[in-house]
């Protein structure tokens, strides 16, 4: 009797765990959602019951007046004033509202503060990527037991998630301009503040965002983006280049990536570059 229940355990357990995963589209009553109480991407659109966080009114969709073309960009709300200042002095007050790094770092640095100020809902996209992303809501599935998605393209595959998978491929997918072109800087300070920056210039080109990006073609070339990176500081990494081109179902074709290296000026596959492998 205890060898049949266990086998029984051991059955039900399987069928829990090895049956493929099936991810179904939302109804066209869910979809109509989107636009009306959803905004076009999925979120709540009404504001919350404290009143602290806003409805969504469709965001900024022109640049403020003090904003000049190639400049960085300018605060769109500079009469805006801090509510509060939260630092080492006050910071049990709002602990519950705290992460604990955030905590750590009040502890550890009392001249620190956070300044709050009150909440904006400022998002906004194109109109295509908007109605991208309700097309997508009834069409876009995932695949391969959840490692991939098909028959997405622009948008946010699963503005109404069913699952943590598909909030995974939202981020993942999500729009970003169809080029964009950075200069940036990363640093790891040290406990004491030091810091060597290292920098870059990052390209992007996202196939999978372009506005006149095609759903047979996103399919059949399996492309989501190409990326280059090109370090320009400190001087031992200089010239140092990865090149990635980034697949929809990786499963199918894994991320194709190649690295230079200037000390030996040579051009290598690099299938380990995933996650944050290799770092700068």
């Amino acid at each position: 009797m205890k060898f049949k229940n266990m086998m029984l355990l051991i059955a039900a357990y399987a069928s829990v765990v090895l049956t493929p995963c099936v991810y179904a589209k939302v109804s066209s009553a869910e979809a109509e959602r989107l636009g009306k109480d959803l905004t076009p991407l999925g979120a709540e659109k009404a504001g919350n019951a404290a009143g602290t966080i806003p409805a969504w009114n469709g965001g900024i969709k022109t640049p403020p007046a003090s904003y000049v073309p190639g400049q960085m960009e300018t605060d769109p709300f500079p009469e805006d004033k801090a509510l509060f200042t939260i630092d080492a002095s006050n910071m049990e007050k709002y602990k519950d509202h705290l992460t604990p790094g955030q905590q750590a770092l009040l502890k550890a640095y009392p001249t620190w503060n956070m300044p709050v100020y009150r909440t904006r809902r400022t998002a906004s996209f194109p109109q295509y990527v908007y109605d991208a992303t309700i097309a997508n809501a009834s069409r876009a599935e995932l695949i391969e037991n959840g490692y991939a998605v098909k028959n997405t393209l622009i948008g946010v595959p699963f503005p109404i998630p069913k699952s943590g998978i598909e909030v995974v491929f939202n981020h993942n997918l999500r729009w970003r301009a169809s080029k964009v072109a950075r200069t940036l800087a990363q640093a790891a300070p040290t406990r004491s503040g030091d810091y060597t920056l290292v920098k870059f210039n990052d390209y992007f080109d996202f196939i999978y965002g372009r506005e006149d990006a095609q759903l047979d073609k996103i399919n059949s070339s399996n492309l989501v983006f190409y990326f280059k990176q090109k370090v320009t500081a400190p001087a031992r990494l200089v010239g140092s280049i990865l090149l990635a081109h980034e697949t929809l179902n990786q499963v199918k074709e894994p991320r194709r990536a190649w690295t230079y290296n200037t000390g030996q000026r040579r051009v290598r596959r690099a299938p380990n570059v995933a996650y944050d492998n290799p770092g700068t």
